[in-house]
């Protein structure tokens, strides 16, 4: 649904599972399609779903719960290379570490604000350099950042309850809808 625009039906996340190639339209699609070049880093399923979608890319398994460093150290790493190479038109960063958390120890957990502050650095450093390529740009930027479901106090997601299902998105940029320009 994230790519998509469309709501998963069961054969979809059972399918999903095993990650074959998403065969109908995307952003992605729409993105390549249109030009613009993409790149990723985080969890490899991406890299199963759409291949032949991004310029660079590094996939890393998420299947390793237990850990709520190693993936997102792994997106990280590349960031400050990705941020001196302007030949991207969109970034792709998908970090494991906060689900992880969540999974294992609920949303409560006594890592989820050091993890919540390990992201902010991310989206400031992101923004930072942004707003430098947007001084010389005729087209601003815009940075996205969202979850893919939400959780139960319990640490759980895949259901129904509106903890599950209520995901925030926010818009940091210039003409991003809702935007205050006193914090751009």
């Amino acid at each position: 649904a994230l790519t998509t625009g469309s709501v998963p039906n069961f054969i979809d996340v059972v399918l999903n599972l095993a990650s074959p190639e998403i065969s109908e339209d995307s952003f992605l699609r729409q993105a390549v399609g249109h030009g613009h070049k993409i790149v990723f880093y985080g969890d490899d399923t991406w890299l199963k779903l759409f291949p032949d979608s991004f310029i660079r890319s590094e996939g890393t398994t998420s299947f390793f719960v237990s850990d709520f460093t190693e993936v997102d150290d792994n997106v990280t790493r590349h960031l400050a290379s990705e941020l001196n190479s302007p030949d991207w038109d969109v970034m792709i960063l998908h970090y494991l570490g906060l689900d992880h958390i969540g999974h294992l120890e609920g949303p409560e957990s006594r890592h989820v604000g050091p993890k919540l502050h390990e992201m902010d650095d991310v989206v400031r450093r992101i923004h930072q350099q942004l707003d430098i390529w947007d001084a010389t740009s005729e087209l601003p930027s815009a940075i996205v950042v969202c979850g893919d479901h939400g959780m139960k106090d319990s640490g759980s997601h895949g259901g129904a309850s509106l903890a599950e299902v209520l995901v925030p998105i926010v818009t940091i940029g210039l003409n991003c809808p809702g935007q205050d320009p006193r914090l751009v």
